[in-house]
């Protein structure tokens, strides 16, 4: 899976060739007897494959309205912790009744609202819609008059698959009825609660897969803005990995190539020194070296390049890394720095600038865009880990970032377009 699945999912879906005039999952049966029901375990074995391949969610929201016996369909996230953990999943929902939400009546959704004061929003919790709000109170609403009525929404079932406590964000999955059909009853609250435990469990391994894709998109864009090709070797030395600015490096050739999956100097006197600082770092033993490059034009003296390699650990395992890997084990890590690519400080003029950051909050910044940890950081600058923590606190309240992840984040997009 490519690293766009990190992105949050916002999905309208419209389909509409489900027969909606029966319900797919048979509502009659015992709560044991469903269990076993053939299509429902297959429609429990889409939801888990919807959490490692978020594109299913459209397909799988709509077998999920079809087993609901459903007109519309939502699994919702309105507070995101994270930018990762946005959901917005419906199923045929329009455009027009996706702006009219967004833009105002969110504000006066009587059902969300009701239920976060009477207490509901509490994970596991199942409800009809006229248990939270009594229809005849409800149809006296601006909510229902002027959004519900005018799109044909009526019956409600609902449940709260987090509440925002412990595991995952507050979010809701709502299933809903035009007012010709029949009211949700108990069966449908059966269902719900039987299902809601597997499309949980699916949305958090969704969530971890997407921070570790997020978390290793920014590290990626934090090394090629500081002027770093990653490249990830294999113990006999061939490469298993470049990130983009290490395949820039290597098809300009003007220091190091690729040849047969295999490094190779410009200069013959600097390959012998590359193989053997590969070699070792494949041992155990890390190390560095600069190496020349061909001048841009005769009177030009173009900056070495500097390699770092660095061994890696037997037990590395990365999910966005494993689908350009092929099974492969990477040994070594080495880093080639190009220092006329690498400009973090006239990249961040704008950002300290922008939000009044201090040469000391600048110089901690710095060091954390080179993915330090606060302790050495504090080594680093040679002052107390106390100190960076404070540096820390001020530039999360003056960037309005609630961690470092975000800080890194904001100085990649602010920084980089700066």
């Amino acid at each position: 899976m490519d690293v766009q699945y990190s992105n949050p999912i916002v999905v309208i879906d419209n389909i509409s060739n489900y027969p909606r005039d029966e319900p797919h999952v048979p509502h009659n049966n015992s709560k044991g007897s469903r269990e076993g029901d053939p299509i429902l375990l297959d429609l429990v074995g889409d939801i888990y494959q919807a959490g490692l391949e978020p594109e299913r969610w459209p397909s799988v929201l709509a077998r999920l309205s079809w087993a609901f016996a459903a007109d519309l369909a939502c699994i919702y996230t309105p507070f995101p912790a994270r930018p990762e953990q946005t959901l917005y999943l419906t199923h045929n929902f329009t455009p027009e009744m996706e702006q009219a939400y967004s833009a105002y009546y969110h504000r006066l959704d009587e059902w969300t609202g009701a239920a976060l004061r009477q207490g509901r929003y509490i994970q596991g919790t199942v409800a009809l819609g006229e248990e939270i709000v009594p229809q005849s109170e409800l149809r006296r609403t601006e909510y229902y008059n002027d959004f519900l009525k005018v799109h044909d929404m009526e019956w409600m079932v609902t449940t709260a698959l987090f509440d925002g406590r412990a595991e995952g964000p507050a979010t809701h999955m709502s299933f809903t009825r035009r007012r010709s059909r029949d009211a949700y009853g108990q069966d449908g609250k059966d269902l719900i609660a039987l299902l809601a435990p597997h499309v949980r469990r699916a949305l958090l391994t969704h969530w971890r897969i997407s921070q570790a894709r997020l978390d290793q998109s920014l590290h990626q864009s934090a090394l090629g803005l500081l002027g770093y090709g990653v490249i990830l070797l294999a113990e006999d030395g061939r490469v298993v990995y470049l990130n983009d600015l290490a395949e820039s490096l290597l098809r300009a050739g003007d220091g190091l190539s690729l040849r047969a999956d295999r490094l190779h100097a410009l200069d013959p006197r600097d390959d012998d020194a590359v193989d053997a600082l590969i070699r070792h770092a494949g041992i155990g033993l890390g190390g560095g070296l600069c190496i020349s490059r061909a001048a841009p034009a005769p009177d030009a003296v173009a900056p070495p390049y500097c390699l770092t390699a660095t061994p890696l650990a037997e037990d590395l395992r990365h999910p966005a890394l494993a689908p350009h890997l092929h099974g492969q084990r990477p040994k070594v890590m080495l880093l080639v720095h190009d220092p006329a690519r690498a400009r973090p400080v006239d990249g961040l003029r704008a950002l300290v600038a922008r939000h009044h950051i201090t040469q000391a909050e600048l110089h901690v910044l710095q060091l954390l865009l080179r993915d330090m940890a606060p302790k050495r950081i504090a080594e680093t600058l040679e002052v107390s880990i106390r100190t960076v923590r404070s540096q820390l606190s001020s530039l999360f309240a003056k960037t309005g970032t609630r961690n470092q992840r975000e800080l890194v984040a904001l100085a990649l997009r602010q920084g980089g377009s700066g």
